[in-house]
């Protein structure tokens, strides 16, 4: 017997010492670094997270939230969990008293707040470890909370820390931020849904849906309703309502605004994790005041989904997977808003209403609209597409447009030359021509010319910046689409004007009208194009170019119509072309020649003088302005 008691005693000994090897000695715990006996301790961001169930709290609110896992790993065992204010003081109290096998200890600190640990798991551990925290004991002035957790794993020590925990605000406070959503960015910035749909600004709406891309995964969404009992919208395969997960904001009693993620079958909804209201969803903000419910979150544009599971291999949140909307497939979307409460005599119900799903195609949540900022300068490449579209477009076409329409007259290609007695002094009435080595046609295909090639070289610069791919926006696809078009005029143009025939034939009539289409369709759609490109999120400029621009715009305008009214009444003076005339000054001894009289020789190269100056100031401002654009 006696040589029996010791192999049994060795064997209690090691019994004992692996029971003592188990149990995590924590020190520190009411501290917000709480250290694990011989075990270093490292930042476990990546391995391990805090869950909150709910992102609002209220005094007394029980909160849910849960340690897990966030890839595999060695899963969690012991853990310790404590809630902390700005100061560092441990607040609230977890009550948890046991989970499954678990046992959980609690240690009152002394402010009377409590943590939550276990220092002895057994088994593999656990993937996922739910627990609750009560808000009590809060100071009135503490508008967030922090949850920190030191978990152990494979004998390691890994600190994690949640996001905070917000108070929620008094109902009728709404931060200024969140109030309305800006129409004016729709389909620029963000995608819409407004409610009708031919409101202007969202204070006239009764409903207003955006949407804005956060990464390639995440999209984030604002609700801004006219309505008292719920807000959301709705998700759908199809153009007809039913069998669609749906994201619901309610509003109780206090005003206090609560967001939830469901599914619908008809008008029954139904949480698509009970216990876990706003399950899927991330950074939900609520408000109301007397005449709107405002609702913000974010989801993920693939099915939630979690990729870890039990020893069974069931997902071990229990979820029906097939009740999350793939938003990585273009889905129909409807606006949901009522006065009514959802919850019934017969439980939550969503009462039938007149609004039909008011997009008439899918959405495509995953074509990238992202957020209107000014982060950063823009590129070189994208400044250099504006100074050249500026330089050819306001500067030189404008010259061109001038000199070709209001100067041929004043500048022609033949000197009209009138023969003079020269004794008396009096006009013969003989006319004759004389070619000219200056006149408007040796300055406008020159001109046109350059346009055309300045064009041409910020087109293939903006090109090389996006990466030869087509962009998106309805600011910038109308930028590209006028862009495309003036850059074919601007091509099409000094081609057709070299081809210019004999003046004053009916092939001359033809050509004068196709050139004129070419020229004044690049010239009247390139100034809007400018427009356009100074209000996008490559070079948005400041607004005071945009102001410059429009004056100009106006002076030129001006301008054009002092040359169109003097063409108009010097329309009426006819006078005769002599055709292939020819001047021989020896046979004509006793003649004298001079220059014919033209109206508006005077005037007119000096009130040109002045518009080329002052455009080129204009250009010169606006060039400088882009150079010096670096994002505000």
């Amino acid at each position: 017997m006696a040589t029996m008691h010791h192999p049994l005693l060795v064997l209690l000994i090691v019994l004992f010492i692996e029971i003592i090897n188990c149990q995590v000695a924590f020190e520190s715990l009411c501290s917000p670094e709480v250290g694990v006996a011989g075990m270093a301790s490292m930042d476990g961001s990546n391995e391990f997270e805090i869950d909150l169930y709910q992102s609002k709290f209220l005094p007394e609110d029980t909160v849910s939230l849960s340690i897990k896992q966030k890839r595999p790993n060695y899963a969690i065992n012991e853990f310790v969990l404590h809630a902390f204010d700005y100061d560092g003081n441990a607040i609230g109290r977890f009550d948890n008293p046991q989970m499954g096998d678990l046992t959980l200890n609690h240690h009152t600190c002394s402010n009377g707040a409590n943590v939550v640990y276990a220092d002895q798991v057994k088994g593999r551990g656990y993937s996922e470890v739910p627990l609750e925290w009560k808000a009590t004991g809060i100071h009135h002035s503490l508008d967030q909370v922090v949850f920190r957790a030191t978990v152990v794993s494979n004998r390691q020590s890994y600190r994690v820390i949640s996001a905070p925990l917000k108070r929620r605000l008094s109902s009728e406070i709404i931060p200024y931020h969140d109030q309305s959503i800006n129409i004016d960015y729709c389909g620029e910035s963000q995608g819409c849904l407004i409610v009708p749909q031919q409101c202007n600004n969202d204070a006239k709406c009764d409903y207003a849906l955006s949407w804005q891309a956060i990464d390639a995964e995440t999209a984030k969404f604002h609700i801004v309703a006219r309505a008292q009992g719920f807000v959301g919208v709705g998700f759908s395969n199809d153009e007809k309502r039913g069998d669609d997960q749906v994201i619901l904001c309610t509003k109780d009693a206090e005003g206090h605004v609560y967001v939830h993620n469901m599914f619908v079958g008809v008008q029954t909804p139904q949480y698509v994790f009970r216990g876990r209201p706003s399950y899927g969803l991330r950074e939900a903000d609520s408000y109301s005041n007397a005449t709107h419910i405002i609702c913000k979150f974010s989801r993920s544009l693939s099915p939630h989904t979690e990729n870890l599971g039990d020893n069974d291999g069931r997902g071990r949140d229990r979820i029906d997977r097939e009740k999350f909307v793939d938003l990585k497939k273009p889905h129909f979307i409807y606006p949901i808003y009522s006065d009514e409460s959802l919850m019934t005599a017969q439980g939550m119900r969503i009462p039938l209403q007149d609004i039909a799903i008011v997009n008439n195609h899918p959405v495509d949540f995953e074509r990238r609209i992202w957020p209107k900022s000014h982060p950063q300068a823009a590129s070189v490449l994208a400044k250099i597409h504006a100074i050249l579209n500026i330089i050819a477009w306001v500067l030189l076409a404008s010259a061109g447009v001038m000199i070709g329409r209001y100067f041929e007259s004043l500048w022609p290609d033949y000197e009209r030359l009138v023969v003079m007695d020269s004794a008396t002094g009096a006009v013969t009435g003989e006319k004759y021509q004389q070619r000219r080595r200056f006149s408007y046609f040796t300055i406008l295909p020159p001109l046109m010319i350059a346009v055309a090639i300045l064009t041409w070289i910020a087109f293939f610069c903006i090109l090389f910046e996006l990466d030869w791919k087509w962009t998106y926006g309805t600011h910038h696809i109308w930028h590209s689409i006028l862009g495309v078009v003036v850059l074919i005029c601007a091509f099409f143009s000094p081609i057709v004007g070299v081809m210019r025939p004999v003046p004053r034939t009916k092939r001359y009539c033809v050509w004068y009208w196709i050139h004129w289409v070419f020229v004044s369709l690049a010239h009247c759609l390139a100034i809007p194009v400018i427009f356009l490109g100074m209000d996008n999120r490559r070079l948005d400029l400041w607004t005071w170019c945009s102001w410059l621009l429009f004056g100009w715009c106006i002076f030129h305008f001006i301008v054009q119509l002092i040359f169109e009214i003097h063409a108009c009444c010097r329309a009426r003076q006819e006078y005769d072309r002599l055709q292939g005339a020819e001047h021989y000054s020896e046979k004509n001894v006793d003649l004298r020649i001079r220059k014919e009289s033209i109206p508006g020789e005077t005037w007119k190269p000096a009130l040109l003088g002045i518009y080329l100056c002052i455009t080129l100031v204009v250009v010169i401002i606006l060039i400088l302005a882009v150079i010096f654009y670096q994002g505000y």
